[in-house]
C-alpha cells in the first residue's frame, strides 16, 4: 500500500499547481479560458490515467513481492526442519563419539599399564641376559659337563660300556677344571671318585669269550656221533618164511605178522660193546637236528655275553655239554677238547658289579640346576582382572 500511494501525491500537487497556473492566467485572455478548461481536464484526466496505472502497478508489485515473500518464508521454514534433523544428527553423532573417545581413552589406559608393566619385564630380562653373557663361558662349561656325566652313567648301566664311560667322567673333570671355580671341588672329587670305583670293576674279555663260543660252534659238525656200527643182518633169520605144513599154522601167522611189520619197522643188531648198549641212537636228520640246536645254545651263550646275562649264559653251556656227552664219542680227541674249552667256559662270569651310582650325578645336576635358575628370566607378572578389555576391544584399540 505504501508503494502504490506514493506516486499519487506529486499528481496532487501538479494538478493544485496547474489549476493556480491557470486561474492566474484566465482574466488576460477570456477568449481562451474555454480552451483552457479543456486543456485542464485533460491535464487532470492524465493525472488520473497516470495515478490508476500507477497504483495498478504498484499493487501487481506488492501481490508479486507478497507471493515472494511466501514462497521465501516457506523456504526458510524448510530450512530450519533441515537444520533440526540436521542439528538432531550432529548431536547424535557428536555423543557416539564422545562415547567412543572414551572408550579408546579407557583402552589407552589399559594398553599403557600394559605397556608399563611390560617395559618392566623387559628391563628384566635385559638384566638376566647381560647376567648370562657376563657368565656363558662358565654357564657352558658346568652345562657340558653335567650332559659328559649324565651320558657316562648311559654308557655305564644300559650299556655297560665301561671304558667309554671313565673317559666321559675324566672329560667332565676336565671342563670343571677351566672354569677355576673353587665352589666346584667337591663336584671335582666325587667324579674322581666314581672314575675310581668304575676302573676297580674287573675287566673280562667279553669279546674273547664270543669269539670262543663262535670257534666252538664251527667245530659242532666235526663232532663224532656215538657209535653206530650196523649189523645189517635181521635180527632173526628166517624169521618171514612160511612153512607150507598145516600144523605150523601158529608160526606161519607169526612169521606172516613179521613180515608185514617190516614194511614199517626194520629191528638189526648193533655192534657195540656191552657198556654202550644203552647210549641213544639218532637217525642222520636227528643227527642233523641235534648239531643245529647245539649251535643255536652256543649263539645264545654268545648273545647272553654281551648283554651280562649270567644265568642265561650258564644254563646254555651246561645245556651243550650234557648233549655232547649223550649224544658224540666222549673218548674223542676232538670231543675232549671241545668240552674242555666249554667247561672253561663255563666258570667265566659274564656279570658286571657296576656302582649302584654315580656321587657326582646328583651333585652336578643340583650345581646346574642351581646356576642355571639365577639366570633365568623371570615369568612376566599377570595382567589385572579388572583392566584386561575384552577380546573384541583388544582388536579394535
Amino acid at each position: 500500500m505504501t508503494d502504490s500511494t506514493t506516486p499519487s501525491a506529486p499528481v496532487e500537487h501538479k494538478k493544485v499547481s496547474t489549476e493556480k497556473e491557470t486561474s492566474t492566467k484566465t482574466p488576460p485572455a477570456k477568449q481562451g479560458s474555454r480552451s483552457g478548461v479543456a486543456l485542464g481536464a485533460i491535464a487532470i484526466a492524465l493525472v488520473i490515467a497516470l495515478g490508476g496505472g500507477l497504483y495498478y502497478h504498484g499493487h501487481q508489485q506488492a501481490i508479486s513481492q507478497r507471493a515472494t515473500i511466501q514462497q521465501l518464508q516457506a523456504q526458510i521454514d524448510a530450512l530450519k526442519s533441515g537444520q533440526s534433523q540436521e542439528d538432531s544428527r550432529l548431536v547424535t553423532a557428536q555423543n557416539e563419539l564422545t562415547q567412543q573417545l572414551k572408550d579408546t581413552e579407557q583402552k589407552l589406559t589399559t594398553q599403557t599399564g600394559q605397556l608399563t608393566a611390560q617395559s618392566s619385564v623387559l628391563q628384566e630380562l635385559q638384566n638376566k641376559v647381560s647376567a648370562i653373557a657376563a657368565s656363558d663361558a662358565k654357564i657352558w662349561h658346568l652345562s657340558e659337563a653335567d650332559f659328559l656325566v649324565k651320558m657316562a652313567a648311559r654308557k655305564l648301566w644300559i650299556d655297560q660300556d665301561i671304558a667309554t664311560a671313565a673317559n666321559m667322567l675324566k672329560s667332565a673333570d676336565k671342563s670343571l677344571a677351566e672354569m677355576n671355580d673353587p665352589s666346584l671341588n667337591e663336584i671335582r672329587q666325587a667324579i674322581i671318585q666314581d672314575i675310581n670305583a668304575i676302573s676297580n670293576v674287573s675287566q673280562i674279555d667279553f669279546d674273547g669269550i664270543a669269539l670262543t663260543l663262535n670257534e666252538l660252534s664251527d667245530q659242532i659238525m666235526n663232532l663224532p656221533s656215538a657209535s653206530t656200527d650196523w649189523d645189517n643182518t635181521p635180527l632173526e633169520q628166517g624169521a618171514t618164511q612160511v612153512s607150507e605144513n598145516i600144523k605150523d599154522w601158529r608160526q606161519n601167522l607169526k612169521h606172516s605178522w613179521n613180515n608185514f611189520m617190516s614194511e614199517f619197522i626194520t629191528i638189526r643188531a648193533r655192534n657195540v660193546p656191552d657198556n654202550e648198549l644203552t647210549s641213544p641212537l639218532l637217525t642222520p636228520d636227528q643227527d642233523t637236528y641235534l648239531r643245529e640246536n647245539l649251535r643255536l645254545k652256543l649263539l645264545i651263550a654268545a648273545r647272553a655275553v654281551s648283554r651280562h646275562q649270567g644265568e642265561i649264559y650258564k644254563q646254555s653251556l651246561e645245556s651243550v655239554s650234557t648233549w655232547v656227552r649223550a649224544y658224540f664219542e666222549p673218548d674223542h680227541p676232538s670231543t675232549k677238547a671241545f668240552l674242555s674249552q666249554l667247561d672253561e667256559l663255563s666258570q667265566q662270569s659274564v656279570n658286571l658289579d657296576l656302582p649302584k651310582e654315580l656321587k657326582s650325578l646328583r651333585l652336578l645336576d643340583t650345581a646346574t640346576r642351581n646356576r642355571t635358575r639365577d639366570i633365568s628370566p623371570a615369568a612376566p607378572a599377570p595382567e589385572p582382572a579388572a583392566a584386561t578389555p575384552a577380546p573384541a576391544s583388544n582388536q579394535e584399540g
